[in-house]
């Protein structure tokens, strides 16, 4: 039997990181790579959608890591409001997928690239109060935390900003993490 994996979850949108995560695929050629559909996550598909993504990066979980990534085109609203509204769900549809997950294959590591994606999966999905920051990952504020209350306690997360580091940046992390 395979030790479990790590969860790796992309929500930014930003150029580097979409560069971060083609990087990452490359380097990890075996890894089982799951998009959340944005589009789904906004529309009367979500729980359909959330629940088949969440049960296959689970059984992924299970015999290795799992990248977990949204659609990489930006859907904006027709306003600033509507934009707002849109990002909010998405935001939501990580969440319950990465609380999901926890629940049926805690993994062994997560990492949250994207400042938003990052803090809304260490509030939500993880319900991470207090967590001791073990310290960087890489130069910079790429942090590694180790949560010291709720259901991740024990599970080693890093926090990875969306514009931060360089393109091999997401690899090096995960890279780390996997030995």
């Amino acid at each position: 039997m395979h030790e479990r994996g790590g969860l790796i979850v992309v929500g930014s949108h930003v150029p580097l990181t979409t560069a971060q995560l083609d990087a990452l695929i490359i380097d990890r050629p075996g890894t089982v790579t799951i998009e959340l559909d944005v589009r789904a996550l906004i529309d009367h598909r979500r729980d359909e959608h959330l629940a088949a993504q969440a049960d296959a990066a689970a059984r992924a979980i299970e015999s290795g890591s799992v990248i977990v990534h949204t659609s990489r085109a930006l859907v904006t609203g027709r306003n600033g409001d509507e934009s707002l509204e849109i990002a909010r769900r998405v935001s939501a549809g990580i969440v319950e997928l990465v609380a999901r997950v926890l629940e049926i294959a805690p993994p062994r590591f997560a990492i949250a690239k994207g400042g938003i994606t990052s803090s809304d999966i260490a509030s939500a999905a993880l319900r991470i109060h207090r967590a001791r920051v073990v310290g960087p990952m890489l130069p910079g504020i790429v942090s590694l935390w180790q949560p010291q209350d709720g259901p991740a306690i024990g599970i080693p997360f890093v926090v990875f900003a969306g514009n931060v580091g360089d393109t091999a940046s997401l690899a090096r992390v995960v890279r780390t993490l996997s030995r």
